[in-house]
C-alpha cells in the first residue's frame, strides 16, 4: 500500500543552483473544482508536465492519496513499473487522503519545505475539508493566514467545465477566497468550443429572454483574475497515453503513430501559449 508522503522526504530532494533571478513570491497553487469530472487531474499533470519540461522546479501533490491519477501518471515507480511508496514531490508526486484529518493537512504543511511553486490537485468537493484544517468548518480565514504567514501567495486555479455546478464552485471558492488569493479560470476545450457551450460560465439569454448566467465568470475578471483556455487532444491519443501512464511530454515513448506524435507536439504547444496569461499567478513569469 503507498504510504503518504511526508514533509521531511520533501526538504531532503535534491536542490538546483540557479543564476541570480528577480524574487518572486512563493506559490501555493490549488487546482480546484467541487464539480467532478471537469479536468482538474489532467489539467494539472499537463501543467507540471509541460513546466518541469521547460526548466521549472514544482513540488508536485495529488489530495486523492494512492489512487489519484496525477500520481498515477507522473510518480516515480521502481524497475517494475510499480509507483514507489516514498514519493519525492520534486521529482514525482507527493499524495495524501485530503478528506482524511491530519492528511490533509499537508495542504499546509507542504510550505515548509519552502519550494517556490507547490501545486496540489485536489479531490473534487474538497473545499469544506480544507475549511476544517484550521477555521473549524466556518471558513478559510485562518487557512489563508497561515499561507501569508509563510511568505507565499495563493492561486486557485478553477477548471470549467459546462455544468452549472462548475460555475457554481468558483463563485464558493471566491466568496471565501478573493481577497487573499489570485484565481485562474481554466475552460476545458474537451467539453466543447466556447461561449455556447458553456452557457452558465460565460451566460446566456434563454427562450423568454431572461439573461442567465455568466455572473460568476464578470466577478472573476473584474477581480483581477485571468482566464485561459485548456487545449483538447484527440481523445484516442490521449487514452493510450492515459492507459500507458505516460506524461505527455514522453509521448514518443509509446507506440504511437505520426500523426498521434503531431498531435501531441501541437497540444503542449497550444497549452504553453494560452498558459502565457496565468505565468504571473503560478511564480513562474
Amino acid at each position: 500500500m503507498i504510504k503518504p508522503t511526508t514533509v521531511g522526504r520533501i526538504s531532503d530532494a535534491p536542490r538546483f543552483r540557479t543564476r541570480a533571478a528577480p524574487v518572486l513570491p512563493r506559490r501555493l497553487v490549488l487546482v480546484a473544482s467541487e464539480k467532478g469530472g471537469v479536468g482538474k487531474s489532467v489539467f494539472t499533470r499537463t501543467l507540471i508536465d509541460f513546466l518541469r519540461s521547460n526548466g521549472s522546479r514544482i513540488a508536485a501533490y495529488d489530495a486523492d492519496g494512492g489512487i489519484g491519477a496525477t500520481l498515477r501518471v507522473l510518480g516515480l515507480r521502481d524497475d517494475r513499473g510499480d509507483l514507489v511508496d516514498e514519493q519525492c514531490a520534486i521529482q514525482g508526486v507527493g499524495y495524501y487522503q485530503g478528506r482524511v484529518e491530519g492528511e490533509r493537512n499537508m495542504v499546509l504543511d507542504c510550505m515548509a519545505s519552502r519550494e517556490p511553486l507547490c501545486v496540489h490537485d485536489l479531490a473534487g468537493g474538497l473545499l469544506g475539508d480544507l475549511t476544517r484544517i484550521i477555521d473549524e468548518g466556518a471558513s478559510l480565514d485562518g487557512f489563508m493566514a497561515a499561507i501569508e504567514a509563510e511568505g507565499y501567495r495563493l492561486t486557485i486555479v478553477h477548471v470549467i467545465s459546462p455544468d452549472v455546478g462548475s460555475a457554481q464552485s468558483v463563485g464558493r471558492w471566491l466568496d471565501l477566497t478573493e481577497d487573499h488569493a489570485d484565481q485562474v479560470a481554466v475552460v476545458n476545450l474537451k467539453h466543447g468550443k466556447p461561449p455556447a457551450d458553456f452557457p452558465f460560465w460565460y451566460g446566456f439569454v434563454d427562450a423568454y429572454g431572461e439573461k442567465k448566467g455568466g455572473k460568476t465568470r464578470a466577478r472573476l475578471l473584474s477581480g483581477g483574475g485571468v482566464e485561459i483556455e485548456f487545449p483538447a487532444l484527440a481523445s484516442g491519443t490521449f487514452a493510450k497515453l492515459d492507459a500507458s501512464n505516460i506524461a505527455f511530454s514522453r509521448a514518443a515513448d509509446v507506440g504511437l503513430s505520426v500523426t498521434e506524435r503531431a498531435q501531441v507536439v501541437r497540444f503542449l504547444k497550444e497549452f504553453g501559449d494560452n498558459l502565457a496569461p496565468a505565468k504571473k499567478f503560478l511564480g513562474i513569469e
